[in-house]
């Protein structure tokens, strides 16, 4: 580990004086453990503050666009070229900000988060804050069909990203930083402080050692505390108390988690379905929002409840609004899925959690009214009860995240009465969902990119270890030119398998096997003369770069089936070589390492 300290000491170097001797005091304090607790601070203060600013946004383009209020009777009584007009204005300013300036700040958001931390190290452009905190807060205050959640996360992850790229963090920090970011958004932006640890864990980081948990409840506490203090402390919903009435009602539950599984299935597939048929219409990309606000508002005509964030209508479900009958409801269920998926598809900027929240809330209450009408005893709950398990469950089958779903509907809604039919619906909504479709709504984006991820497994040792840290500079080297007699004195002065062939400007040519140098032995005499170096070499088949991470080098080294692979820099020129029993060493010792306080998931 002396290479990877060297590097981390190599960093601070690129630091500026008062930065570094920051550095020293907080060392001197309580080394990086306490360096990155208050560096995790700092990300979750921010993502607390901007998570209220994107909420004042959000208000502010709302009054603008809806001086009248943007409740659903408001929406209702407006004229229909106003329900038309707005959203797609809306998307006129939306188009050209995403596709001109930052064009992973269209759609919902968390993937590309996901993609960053499994395979770009973390990194996330520093743009990507501003432009998605602007294109998001227009799309939801038109009314396209989008949540907060998604937004608020890409936001959050792209700060605690940037502070670790300010700082040159390694990569194994700049993950957590971008964690931390992912954590606070959610924890301020649904007051939601343990939710939002969880969610970090189960979709972001996919598992988190002990030492790794503590800055993100850290991140989580600093941003709720913030949005308490500035916009308070009731929970998200009003919920009436509820109670599961009978045993009867855990049954129900099971049927209720089937049905959350069906429907989230449909919305996750739905939504790239429509992605696929938006992409094929002859419409240009500045355009498409544009067309995608007007079918939003044509939706609207018949089911003002679907535009925005739809909070109102989820209230009234929660409530159990007699008002609101199973057919309304399940009629909002269908209309919801699909106003959420032209507005993501056409390109407005939002997440699909809130959506999610909605259309389980409208899918519980139609149930819970049913089994009402079908049951009509004092042992069924209410239908309001169901609303809250059916939001719980759509959320939990849609992202395959149960846990982090049970805790964000238990923290919103503040009655812990209701978390055994909860818990019951949601991992039933999970399995079911599983078992239908393999990928959530977050993870079938990237695999039809064909991005894979492995989110837990101990494959991301290699993935987020550059090759830098294993490399070393003890390789046997001759120039092209160099005749077969010294080429055979530098095998017998090396221990190693290979022989690296490098140019006159240092740049790798090839590599020389020693056991093929064996065979050439008993005719010295004769090739000594007229063999040289470049003759024998192979030409490189594999090679890294010191930046890449060792994942690289164990598909190289499988394929090939090679014990020692060379180390290039940008220009070709051989700095170092990594071996296979370094390798395998390492993977080994980090495993039990991290294996012995860690939290994994294996959600997806």
């Amino acid at each position: 580990m002396k290479a990877l300290e060297a590097a981390r000491a190599a960093r601070r170097e690129l630091l500026p004086a008062g930065a570094r001797a920051a550095w020293v005091l907080i060392r001197g304090l309580g080394g990086r453990t306490t360096f990155l607790l208050i560096l995790a601070a700092l990300v979750g203060a921010a993502s607390g503050y901007v998570a209220i600013l994107f909420r004042e946004l959000i208000h502010l383009v709302n009054r603008l666009a809806y001086p009248g209020g943007i409740l659903s009777p408001d929406l209702a009584a407006l004229p229909w070229y106003a329900l038309l007009a707005l959203p797609a204005l809306g998307g006129l300013l939306v188009g050209p900000l995403v596709h001109l300036l930052a064009r992973e700040a269209k759609g919902h958001g968390v993937p590309e988060v996901m993609d960053a931390v499994a395979h770009r190290g973390g990194r996330i452009r520093h743009r990507v804050a501003a432009v998605k905190l602007v294109a998001s807060a227009i799309s939801i205050g038109v009314g396209a069909s989008v949540g907060r959640e998604g937004p608020i996360v890409q936001v959050g992850s792209s700060l605690g990203s940037s502070v670790a790229q300010l700082l040159h963090l390694d990569t194994r920090e700049v993950k957590l930083l971008v964690a931390c970011g992912a954590a606070a958004g959610i924890a301020a932006t649904f007051n939601a402080p343990i939710a939002g640890t969880i969610f970090a864990i189960e979709i972001i980081l996919g598992s988190a050692t002990i030492a790794g948990f503590t800055p993100l409840v850290v991140a989580a506490v600093i941003s709720t505390a913030i949005s308490r203090f500035h916009l308070g402390d009731a929970p998200a919903f009003s919920v009436p108390r509820y109670a599961v009435a009978s045993a009867a009602d855990l049954g129900l539950c099971v049927g209720l988690g089937l049905c959350a599984a069906g429907v989230a299935v449909t919305y996750t597939r739905g939504l790239y379905w429509m992605e696929d048929l938006w992409d094929r219409l002859p419409l240009h990309p500045l355009v498409r929002p544009v067309v995608g606000g007007l079918c939003v508002g044509g939706m609207a005509l018949l089911f003002p409840q679907v535009m925005g964030m739809g909070y109102d209508s989820i209230e009234l479900a929660l409530a159990g609004d007699a008002r609101a009958g199973a057919l309304l409801l399940a009629g909002l269920v269908v209309a919801k899925m699909l106003a959420t998926q032209v507005s993501i598809a056409s390109g407005f900027s939002g997440g699909i959690f809130a959506p999610a929240l909605f259309i389980g809330a409208m899918l519980g209450g139609a149930f819970g009214q049913a089994v009402g009408a079908l049951a009509p005893t004092p042992q069924v709950a209410a239908s309001g009860a169901w609303a809250v398990i059916g939001m719980g469950a759509v959320v939990a089958a849609t992202l395959h995240a149960p846990l982090s779903s049970i805790l964000i509907v238990f923290e919103m809604t503040g009655d812990y009465r209701m978390i055994l039919p909860l818990m019951l619906a949601c991992y039933i909504a999970t399995i079911a969902a599983r078992r239908l479709s393999p990928h959530s709504i977050y993870t079938l984006k990237l695999a039809r990119r064909g991005v894979e991820l492995t989110p837990g497994s101990q494959g991301e040792i290699l993935r987020e270890t550059p090759v830098a840290t294993l490399m070393h500079d003890r390789v046997a080297t001759a120039h092209a030119d160099t005749p077969f007699a010294a080429l055979l004195q530098t095998a017998l002065a090396h221990d190693g398998s290979v022989i690296f062939v490098t140019g006159a400007d240092g740049r790798l040519r090839g590599r020389v096997l020693l056991e093929e140098l064996t065979g050439l032995v008993r005719d010295q005499d004769v090739v000594g003369s007229l063999v040289v170096a470049d003759d024998l070499s192979h030409p490189p088949r594999e090679l890294v770069h010191p930046q890449e991470s060792l994942a690289t080098c164990v598909a190289h080294l499988s394929l090939h089936g090679r014990e020692e692979i060379p180390v290039v820099d940008d220009d070709g020129r051989l700095v170092g070589a990594l071996e296979r029993a370094d390798l395998v060493d390492f993977y080994h010792r980090e495993v039990l390492r991290r294996g012995a306080a860690s939290l994994s998931f294996t959600g997806g």
